[in-house]
């Protein structure tokens, strides 16, 4: 069983900040500030890199719980707590908070930098100090830190080239190898694998499947098709095609009906008590499922999420994700409703519903 904890860093008469474990591991942080009898507001971010998909779900109904046993202690009235998935961009933060005295097991270390009696404010993620920008010159500035920002990233590089073969290595913006590609040229298409050293999400696929489709010449390519490998295992499959291929199925899908409610069918799988299971039934797919949802109800902050099959599109999901909540209606009050959107494994989409403010 996973061990997940609050370990508090800091907390006053109005408000907490605290540190997320998972199984002995730093992954986010919650910040709340709340007015007894009155108001909770705040904040739950968990770093993208330290946890994955699956065991998020976990942490967010543990805190979630956490933060419902704050709301009965204190007797709030309104709620307000904001989520997010994702990597930090920067942090600004006085040279003394900077010193690298590490939770355990957290990934990241800030350098420390010796003044004398000052108070040092810095952009720490890309090392241009916060008090180096003034009123005049902030425009140029924050515009040379975006320039740089935009050139941090991935990097291709071509390690071997025959007539009908071409090799790269991909490296990140610390110089290290992330991905290793070998591809072929039939005529106009490109078929190749790329061997990736961490198990890849979209968007890092993404952009290595653009940093590569940049490298061609478009007039003389229609189509190019990645296998994504991690482990030996082909965990996804990118088809491009030309733009003239584009526009047709663009033409194609213009002409194709709209789908509509009557298609799907949400049935009520199984009963747990505090979470409910749902199978998606689509009729134009046939007897199987395209996806089952899974749904925690033990508060009225509902949270779940829902594996698919068949992805469809995010029109598709938005239907089904309302179905799905209408559903919902009939087994529990709610205030507000948080729905993943997975793939094989991975979040393809995101989708939270909120009730009327009550008192």
């Amino acid at each position: 069983m996973a061990d997940i904890m609050l370990r508090p860093d800091l907390k006053t008469a109005g408000g907490e900040v605290c540190d997320i474990e998972y199984n002995g591991e730093f992954v986010g942080t919650l910040t709340l500030v709340y007015r007894e009898s009155d108001r909770l507001k705040g904040s739950i971010h968990l770093e993208q890199q330290s946890i994955t998909i699956v065991d998020k779900q976990k942490v967010y109904d543990f805190v979630q719980s956490y933060i419902q046993s704050v709301i009965d202690a204190l007797d709030i009235e309104e709620c307000e707590v904001l989520v997010s998935y994702s990597d930090y961009d920067f942090v600004i933060a006085t040279d003394h908070a900077l010193q690298p005295t590490m939770i355990e097991g957290e990934s990241h270390s800030y350098p420390r930098h010796e003044h004398d009696d000052e108070v040092d404010y810095e952009w720490v993620r890309d090392e241009t100090r916060f008090d180096d920008i003034d009123s005049e010159n902030a425009p140029d500035k924050m515009e040379m830190i975006q320039e740089r920002k935009n050139q941090q990233g991935y990097e291709l590089v071509i390690v071997g080239e025959s007539r009908n073969r071409v090799d790269y290595h991909v490296y990140d913006k610390e110089s290290e190898l992330i991905a290793e590609i070998t591809l072929h040229m039939y005529g106009t298409d490109v078929i190749g694998d790329i061997a990736w050293r961490f198990d890849p999400f979209d968007e890092e696929m993404d952009r290595v499947s653009e940093l590569i489709v940049e490298d061609f010449n478009e007039d003389e390519t229609d189509t190019f098709i990645f296998n994504m490998i991690y482990n030996g295992e082909t965990v996804d499959t990118v088809e491009l095609t030309h733009i003239d291929l584009l526009d047709l199925v663009d033409d194609i899908e213009a002409d194709t009906s709209p789908l509509f409610p009557e298609d799907y069918t949400i049935n009520l799988a199984r009963d747990d008590g505090d979470t409910l299971t749902y199978e998606i039934y689509q009729q134009s797919y046939g007897g199987l499922p395209i996806g089952t949802a899974t749904v925690d109800i033990s508060s009225r902050q509902l949270t779940g999420f829902i594996d698919f099959r068949e992805p469809g599109d995010s029109d598709d999901r938005e239907l089904i994700a309302t179905l799905l909540l209408e559903e919902l209606d009939k087994e529990k009050e709610y205030e507000t409703f948080n729905v993943s959107m997975l793939y094989r494994n991975k979040l393809i989409d995101e989708i939270w519903f909120e009730t009327d403010q009550y008192h």
